[in-house]
């Protein structure tokens, strides 16, 4: 049954049975550098971030009053909002190793947020801790897909549905991959479902 969705005005339409196929692949390999792809290899690679920002500390003093609020703050809301608040790329990790304490409480909440969104960073933040909280969420972000706002969210909702979704999720992914393709060309939101389309490949065949 055709499976049709507004997005920002647009149709996303059905593109066909999805066909995850060598060729399919090779007519469409993944992009060296994308936003969607370095947001993936942070979620791979545990520790990485907060790697990174340690190091950084060493030779960049800032961050230090914002870091000393995130440790004392037991308030899930008062952290929900500073999600929203463009933490500093140093304390990004320690932000959401706190808002993962809160899960059960916090993850329904941004998962709900994500609709609305329009902020790059909150959409990274939120597919992280999403991940890293390790909750069976997958019907709840593929019941959204279809209500979200933003391409950029749309990308990375559907990057991580590739790690978390069941074999439901590919063809809503698969229409998403080729709508954002064809409706923003000069972009690389097509890249967080072609990675998705990916882990679908591994996680299921073809």
């Amino acid at each position: 049954m055709k499976n049709d969705v507004f997005f920002l005005g647009r149709q996303v339409k059905d593109y066909g049975t999805p066909r995850l196929s060598k060729r399919f692949f090779n007519k469409n390999p993944l992009k060296e550098i994308s936003a969607a792809r370095i947001v993936y290899s942070i979620l791979l690679s545990s520790g990485i971030e907060r790697f990174a920002s340690k190091t950084v500390k060493r030779f960049i003093k800032r961050g230090k009053e914002e870091a000393k609020r995130i440790r004392r703050e037991n308030n899930p809301e008062t952290l929900l909002k500073m999600m929203e608040q463009h933490p500093d790329p140093l304390n990004r990790w320690l932000l959401k190793k706190k808002i993962v304490g809160f899960s059960e409480f916090a993850v329904p909440k941004i998962i709900e947020k994500l609709k609305e969104n329009q902020d790059d960073c909150f959409a990274e933040l939120a597919v992280d801790i999403i991940h890293k909280s390790e909750i069976d969420c997958s019907s709840q972000l593929l019941g959204i897909l279809n209500s979200i706002k933003q391409p950029y969210t749309l990308s990375l909702v559907c990057m991580l549905l590739g790690l978390l979704g069941t074999r439901e999720a590919i063809k809503p992914v698969w229409d998403c991959y080729y709508f954002l393709k064809e409706e923003y060309p000069e972009e690389d939101y097509e890249q967080g479902p072609l990675l998705a389309l990916y882990e679908f490949k591994s996680r299921f065949g073809s």
